[in-house]
């Protein structure tokens, strides 16, 4: 006998974006067991959620098991993904960055980032409310890539947005400047930030090495500085943020696409910390 396997108190439905050709999106939502708190459940969302909501998931119900002993409690995790191609470069440039600089979009539209947070605090809140009983004061975004580059864009830009922030592998190249100049401005009160980047992303890793194509990846990663960047954004929020509000790692034998998984317990701390 075999069935289906399914991931426990989840549910899936699609939004159609308000507006003209921005396509569907898949939401995800795994609400906790037992009755919610007074002021509701927290929650962690996550973009580009078709790569790692399952990961959450099941870590979330592992962790907070014992709460008491890996410090992370029952919260809801929210997951939003493009539907067809979740990695639609075009779509996630323009959902993800708020500007066209970045060398790597692909239309040369300017980016939206600031109508995608409009949709999130509004079409796709009211969609996860309608499901769970949240807590809108404790909600934490979660990122990888390109989308933690819009994790630390809204953190600086519009940080009342959400209460925590997660940035994995964060795309600074994208626009290095305005992040940077958004950053050297202390106006993020009771935030908190996680920020993270593998080893391997600046170099390649030995399985690599001398292969075919091997010498034009290593440009690139080196070109991008995706290492040297975040921590050259860490030195500048460490002056300009609250204390101990800032929590950066560099993960040992990590590379950009396996750092998500590592990454996750980190985020799962950080929603549970406020």
């Amino acid at each position: 006998m075999s069935e289906p396997f399914t991931l426990p108190a989840t549910e899936r439905l699609y939004l159609d974006r308000d507006g003209v050709g921005y396509g569907a999106y898949r939401l995800d939502v795994a609400a906790p067991s037992g009755v919610a708190p007074a002021a509701g459940w927290p929650s962690i969302w996550l973009l580009d959620a078709a790569g790692c909501f399952g990961t959450c998931v099941e870590a979330l119900h592992r962790m907070s098991r014992r709460s008491d002993a890996t410090g992370v409690s029952p919260m809801a995790v929210v997951g939003l993904s493009i539907v067809g191609d979740p990695y639609d470069a075009v779509r996630r440039g323009r959902d993800f960055t708020p500007s066209a600089k970045g060398s790597g979009k692909v239309d040369g539209s300017g980016g939206e980032a600031a109508d995608f947070l409009s949709f999130l605090n509004g079409q796709v809140m009211n969609a996860v409310c309608d499901r769970v009983v949240l807590d809108r004061d404790r909600r934490t975004l979660f990122g990888h890539s390109l989308a933690g580059y819009f994790a630390l864009w809204t953190l600086f830009h519009h940080p009342a947005a959400f209460r925590g922030y997660v940035a994995i592998s964060p795309s600074i190249w994208w626009d290095r400047d305005l992040l940077f100049n958004a950053a050297s401005v202390p106006a993020r009160q009771g935030r908190r930030l996680f920020m993270a980047v593998g080893e391997w992303e600046e170099a390649l890793p030995p399985w690599q090495v001398g292969k075919a194509g091997s010498e034009e990846l290593r440009a690139r990663r080196q070109a991008r500085r995706m290492i040297a960047n975040a921590r050259e954004l860490e030195e500048i929020l460490r002056r300009t943020s609250e204390p101990d509000h800032v929590d950066f790692m560099a993960m040992a034998r990590e590379d950009h696409a396996s750092i998500v998984s590592t990454a996750m317990p980190h985020a799962l701390r950080l929603a549970s910390t406020f």
